[in-house]
């Protein structure tokens, strides 16, 4: 189970509590409603994320694999200065 905290501003929590106060179902499915939008939009785009997250990390899996695979677990490591930007560009002035 997931709690989710809902931050109301001092306006619509004074608009809320004059709604309860006043039995007004409609006002106070509005107004909790017009609250609750961004949380909503906020989970939303929170899962996507890591929906995203987790696909590139599946692929990223995926091709470390098969790299692994296709050159060999003795393959030798490139030497830090093999890498470096002093040994690239060191032929060229």
């Amino acid at each position: 189970m997931k709690t989710i905290k809902l931050e109301l501003s001092p306006e619509l929590e004074q608009k809320l509590r004059e709604s309860i106060a006043n039995r007004d179902a409609e006002s106070i499915r509005k107004l909790l409603a017009d609250a609750f939008a961004p949380t909503v939009e906020a989970l939303l785009w929170q899962t996507h994320n890591q929906q995203n997250y987790d696909d590139f990390e599946a692929v990223a899996d995926q091709l470390a694999d098969q790299f692994a695979a296709c050159v060999g677990l003795n393959t030798p490591v490139l030497s830090d200065y093999a890498v470096s930007r002093e040994s690239i560009y060191e032929d060229h002035p």
